[in-house]
């Protein structure tokens, strides 16, 4: 009972890492489709505006003005990383921890960390990616905000503090963020720079681009940010209905997925002699060892077959 406790526990910690690296592998596709499209919209409204937003983002600043990497995802998240925060991640670890060492030993004490690791690293993913999309779905407005701001007279500078303070959360957080660092001497272009390198946003950093445009050589910005407003609503129209379109296919995918894990547990729990029985002969070890590959590899197949479409 044991060993097949065990065996449980690392097919559940497998699952939970291949579910993290898909979600990881996902927000990447999504950036690079963002991309994409924003490279394309520039392109059509200006043929030199792609170079001049990569010279943009080459000028950021030094990554000294973000946090580290663990208190980046924190804020992501939307968790203040304080004291009080983490004593709350250790209690979890340290009863996941016990409750392994009950059940398996050393061996369940270990695997109980690296499941509630797991579980809360990809759980603080999940939730920094939500946010994420709703900091881009907030954003045209916020934009349209600051171009009404430009357009009865208030400079580049003025129309974002005075918008920042009328947004909602999460945006709210980021755009403070850049205000406080603008107030504190930051040119508001680096301002912007560092809070895009903070929460991976690469249409953050095409507003940085504009603005260090219309700080340095002057322009009607105004227009710019509401063509960029106009083609980021665009984008957010392409994404939902690719996200509609292809909901089916990703549905399948969970369910092929999971199912077979999910069998392989139901087994354990109520027919252990079972498992026990296949454990305890060479074959059939050897067949569990190959479902646990095909399983694996399967995942990552059936992730490909979904991302490719």
């Amino acid at each position: 009972m044991v060993l097949a406790l065990g065996l449980g526990s690392l097919s559940l910690l497998l699952l939970a890492m291949s579910l993290l690296l898909w979600r990881t592998a996902r927000e990447r596709d999504q950036r690079l489709l963002a991309e994409r499209f924003i490279d394309q919209q520039l392109s059509r409204l200006d043929p030199a505006a792609p170079a001049v937003a990569a010279a943009g983002s080459a000028q950021r600043p030094a990554s000294r003005l973000g946090p580290q990497v663990w208190t980046a995802l924190l804020l992501r998240a939307g968790k203040l990383p304080d004291a009080r925060w983490h004593l709350r991640l250790a209690l979890v670890l340290v009863l996941a921890a016990a409750l392994g060492g009950v059940a398996l030993s050393w061996a369940g004490l270990v695997l109980g960390v690296l499941l509630a690791a797991a579980g809360l690293l990809g759980y603080l993913m999940v939730l920094a990616g939500r946010r994420q999309a709703r900091m881009v779905d907030q954003l045209p407005g916020f934009i349209d905000a600051i171009v009404r701001l430009i357009t009865i007279g208030n400079s580049l500078g003025a129309a974002f503090q005075t918008a920042s303070q009328t947004l909602d959360a999460p945006l709210s957080e980021a755009m403070t963020r850049a205000a406080n660092l603008n107030r504190s001497g930051v040119e508001l272009d680096e301002a912007l720079h560092a809070v895009a390198a903070l929460y991976r946003l690469r249409e953050f950093e095409l507003l940085a681009a504009i603005t260090s445009l219309a700080l340095r050589f002057g322009g009607r910005s105004d227009q710019v940010l509401e063509r960029m407003a106009v083609f980021m609503r665009d984008l957010r129209q392409a994404r939902q209905e690719l996200t509609a379109m292809s909901a089916e296919i990703r549905l399948s995918a969970w369910i092929l997925a999971l199912l077979p894990v999910g069998v392989a547990f139901f087994i354990i729990v109520f027919n252990n002699a079972l498992f026990m029985t296949m454990w305890h002969d060479g074959t059939g070890r050897l067949m569990l060892a190959g479902a646990v590959v095909l399983q694996v590899l399967g995942t990552i197949w059936l992730y490909r077959m979904a991302r490719a479409i």
